[in-house]
C-alpha cells in the first residue's frame, strides 16, 4: 500500500533535483558573465587611472575565484541525491559568491564603491525568484555582514584603505550611516524578492494545478470519446443488424403481398366460371319452376339466385382490387378533364335515375394510369351519387397545386360520415349500411386507396354526419416510377 506514494515521491524528488541542477547551471553562467563584466569595468577604471595596479590584481583574483568555483560546485550538484544536502550546497555557493562580490567591491574602493551594491540586489532577487522561504533574507543578512565587515576592518586598520580616484570620499563618521542605509535597502530588496517569489510560486502552483486539471480533463475527454466511439460502433452494428432484419422482413412482406395479390387474382378469376354456371342454373331453375312449386320453394330459389349474384359481384370486385397492383398499366401523361368526362359518362344512368348534378373546375394533366384514374374518379363520384339524402345529389370535383403534388377534392352533399369511421371506410369489405338501403360490396374505397398509393399519393376524407363529405387525394405532378407487372 505504501509503494505507490513512495514511487510518486521519488519521481517528484528526481524532477526537483533536475530543476535545481538547471538553476545552478543558469546561476553559474550568470555569475561568470557578471564577473567578466566587473573585470572589464575594473580594467577600464585601471586604464583611466582610477584604481592602481594592486587593486586591479585584487579584482582579477576575485573574478577568477568567482569563475573557478563553478566547476566543482556543478560537479557536486550533479552527484548529490538528497534534497537537504542539495539545499546546503546551494547556500554554500551563495556564500562563496557573496565573498567574491564583496572582494571585488573592496578592491574597487570599499564604502566608496557603493555603486556596486546592485550586484547584491541582483543576487538577492535571483535567490528570491528561484528559491522560497527565508533564503532571500539569509542572503541579504550575509551580504550586509560581509559589506559591514570590510568597512569595520578598514576602520579598525586590519584592512588597508583602497585607493580611490573617482572624485569623492566618505568620512568615517558617515560611512556607518551609509552602511545602515545599505543594509536596510538589502533587506527591503529581500522582502520584495520574497514577496515576488511567493507570487511566482503561487502562480506556478496554480498553473501546475490547472495543467493537471487539463491533463485530467483531456484524459476524461479521451476516455469519453473512446466510450462514445465504442457505443457508436455498437449502435451502428445494432442498426446494421436491425436494418438487415427490416430489409429481410420488407422483402418477405412484399413477396407475401405479391403472393396474396396473385392468389386473390387467381382465386377470383378461377371462381368466376363455376359461379357463373351456378348462377345460370339457379336463374334457369327460377324461370322454369317458380310457379310450379310452393311459396317456400320460390323463396329458396330467390335466396339462392340473389346469393349467387352477390357472390359474383364480390368476386368481380376482389378481382378488380387485386388487379390494381398486378395488372396496372405503365404511367403516361393523362388529361384529367378527359378522365372526368369518361367517368361521368359511365355513371350516366345512375345520374338520370337520382337527378344528380356533377360539376368540376378545370382539371390538370398529370402522369398516371389512365384506366385506374378513371376507376378512382368513377368510384368517388358514384359514392357521392349513391349515398345521398332527401336532396338531389350534387358532386363537385376540383384540384389545386401543393408543392410537387396535385390535391384533388370530390365534394358531395350526401349523408356524411361519422368521425369514428373515417379510417374504417378505406378497409376492404367494410360497410356502414345494410344491403337493403345501399347496395354494394364495401370494396370501392379500398380500391381507391390502393390506386392512390400505387401513384405515390394518399387519400383521406373530411365529413360530418348528414352534412356531406369531401374526399381528398394527392397525385405527384411528375408521377412516380412504377414497373409494368408481368402478365399472367
Amino acid at each position: 500500500m505504501t509503494a505507490i506514494p513512495n514511487q510518486h515521491r521519488s519521481v517528484r524528488d528526481a524532477y526537483y533535483m533536475r530543476t535545481l541542477f538547471r538553476r545552478h547551471v543558469q546561476g553559474a553562467l550568470v555569475r561568470s558573465g557578471a564577473s567578466v563584466f566587473m573585470w572589464v569595468f575594473a580594467l577600464a577604471a585601471f586604464l583611466e587611472g582610477h584604481i592602481n595596479k594592486h587593486q586591479m590584481e585584487g579584482v582579477s583574483a576575485s573574478v577568477a575565484f568567482l569563475i573557478l568555483i563553478n566547476p566543482p560546485t556543478l560537479w557536486l550538484s550533479r552527484r548529490i541525491t538528497q534534497i537537504n544536502v542539495y539545499k546546503y550546497l546551494s547556500l554554500l555557493i551563495n556564500i562563496l559568491e557573496i565573498i567574491g562580490y564583496t572582494s571585488v567591491i573592496y578592491f574597487l574602493g570599499g564604502i566608496e564603491a557603493t555603486y556596486l551594491i546592485p550586484i547584491y540586489c541582483l543576487l538577492i532577487t535571483y535567490v528570491g525568484v528561484v528559491a522560497h522561504g527565508k533564503l532571500p533574507f539569509i542572503v541579504a543578512s550575509i551580504c550586509s555582514i560581509a559589506f559591514a565587515l570590510i568597512v569595520v576592518l578598514e576602520y579598525l586598520g586590519f584592512l588597508p584603505d583602497q585607493f580611490h580616484a573617482m572624485g569623492f570620499y566618505f568620512p568615517w563618521k558617515n560611512q556607518f550611516d551609509i552602511l545602515f542605509v545599505i543594509t536596510a535597502l538589502l533587506f527591503m530588496g529581500a522582502f520584495i524578492a520574497y514577496y515576488t517569489g511567493n507570487l511566482l510560486k503561487e502562480n506556478r502552483e496554480k498553473l501546475r494545478r490547472q495543467n493537471a486539471e487539463l491533463v485530467h480533463a483531456k484524459e476524461a475527454a479521451e476516455k469519453a470519446r473512446d466510450e462514445l466511439e465504442q457505443r457508436v460502433k455498437e449502435r451502428t452494428l445494432d442498426l446494421v443488424i436491425a436494418n438487415e432484419q427490416l430489409h429481410q422482413k420488407t422483402e418477405d412482406l412484399i413477396r407475401s403481398n405479391k403472393e396474396l395479390e396473385q392468389f386473390a387474382y387467381v382465386a377470383s378469376h378461377d371462381l368466376q366460371e363455376p359461379l357463373r354456371m351456378v348462377t345460370s342454373y339457379v336463374q334457369l331453375l327460377s324461370q322454369r319452376y317458380k310457379n310450379k312449386l310452393d311459396q317456400d320453394a320460390n323463396e329458396f330459389i330467390d335466396f339462392a339466385a340473389n346469393g349467387a349474384i352477390r357472390m359474383y359481384q364480390l368476386i368481380n370486385d376482389l378481382l378488380a382490387y387485386s388487379r390494381v397492383g398486378t395488372r396496372g398499366n405503365p404511367f403516361e401523361l393523362v388529361d384529367c378533364e378527359e378522365v372526368f368526362h369518361k367517368s361521368v359518362n359511365n355513371l350516366k344512368v345512375a345520374m338520370e335515375e337520382s337527378g344528380a348534378e356533377v360539376t368540376h373546375d378545370l382539371l390538370p394533366k398529370t402522369v398516371a394510369d389512365f384506366l385506374q384514374l378513371e376507376q378512382l374518379f368513377q368510384n368517388l363520384i358514384g359514392n357521392g351519387i349513391k349515398f345521398h339524402g332527401r336532396e338531389s345529389p350534387r358532386v363537385h370535383i376540383s384540384a389545386r397545386p401543393n408543392g410537387g403534388y396535385w390535391v384533388f377534392s370530390v365534394r358531395d352533399n350526401g349523408i356524411g360520415i361519422a368521425p369514428e369511421y373515417k379510417e374504417r371506410i378505406f378497409v376492404i369489405f367494410q360497410r356502414l349500411h345494410g344491403l337493403d338501403k345501399y347496395p354494394g360490396t364495401g370494396i370501392g374505397l379500398a380500391i381507391c386507396k390502393k390506386i392512390v398509393e400505387r401513384h405515390g399519393g394518399r387519400i383521406w376524407v373530411e365529413s360530418e354526419l348528414r352534412k356531406g363529405a369531401t374526399f381528398y387525394f394527392t397525385l405527384p405532378k411528375e408521377g412516380t416510377q412504377q414497373a409494368r407487372p408481368s402478365e399472367q
